[in-house]
């Protein structure tokens, strides 16, 4: 990874900017950023502007708590390609007693947008798993934008019925720090639900996720898919009645 050290990051500014270089070994099979690889950068650059703000993991670590992302949606055009830089900006939208909602721009190394992304985070105690009172958190009030984000606010995914799901059992290179399934890795179990040649004839246009609960080692996981219109597909994470997660892919043709 190569990082823009030509951006100035400032501390205390309630827009939060990071840049990135595509390596060859980051690319997919299409010479581009693949989708969870940006969602990492997006959870990166979420976490290095809060530790800016001093409410970061380092920080909050001390407390027993972390943020946990609860929601996505992600909205590109264009994704950037291989040998290409690309750059994140991100700002908190607003926040109430239990969410915080924080917004990013993706842009390509000439400047114009390539997408949007929303997200949806919360506090949790690691010891309770309960939801922290984020009004403890006044650097949110303090830097709260009324910068508009573009795309659509999440959809609602009903319950989605598949005869033949796909299956996995939750291994080693699933789980994350906290021993649970990392939220990319639900990302790119639900990628793989399609076939190369999607992929080579049409790019993501749309993706959500909304996480319910954790999964942990040796979970045995249904997943699901349904194209409830053309391109358009609901998913979902199960283990019989426990939803781990719920999703949407809207494709559209390169």
């Amino acid at each position: 990874m190569k990082e823009n050290q030509a951006l100035s990051e400032s501390p205390v500014q309630p827009v939060y900017t990071h840049s990135y270089t595509v390596e060859p070994a980051e690319g997919n099979a299409q010479q581009e950023l693949p989708l969870p690889l940006l969602v990492k950068r997006i959870l990166e650059v979420a976490t290095l502007h809060a530790e800016s703000w001093g409410i970061g993991y380092s920080d909050l670590i001390k407390q027993r708590q972390v943020w946990v992302l609860s929601r996505l949606s992600i909205e590109m055009t264009r994704y950037p390609r291989i040998h290409k830089s690309y750059t994140l900006e991100t700002w908190i939208e607003g926040y109430n007693k239990h969410f915080s909602s924080r917004n990013f721009a993706i842009y390509g190394a000439d400047g114009t947008p390539c997408g949007y992304a929303r997200t949806i985070w919360v506090v949790i105690d690691l010891e309770t798993r309960a939801s922290v009172d984020l009004s403890q958190l006044d650097y949110i009030a303090r830097n709260i934008t009324d910068r508009p984000c573009p795309i659509d606010k999440q959809s609602r995914v009903r319950d989605v019925h598949d005869d033949h799901p796909a299956t996995h059992r939750v291994g080693y290179i699933d789980i994350d720090l906290n021993r649970h399934v990392n939220s990319v890795k639900y990302i790119e179990h639900l990628l793989d639900l399609f076939d190369l040649e999607r992929y080579d004839r049409q790019q993501v246009h749309r993706f959500e996720i909304s996480y319910a609960n954790e999964a942990r080692y040796g979970t045995p996981l249904q997943l699901l898919k349904a194209e409830e219109a053309p391109d358009n597909f609901a998913l979902e994470i199960r283990d019989g009645q426990t939803v781990y997660c719920k999703g949407r892919i809207i494709f559209e043709n390169r």
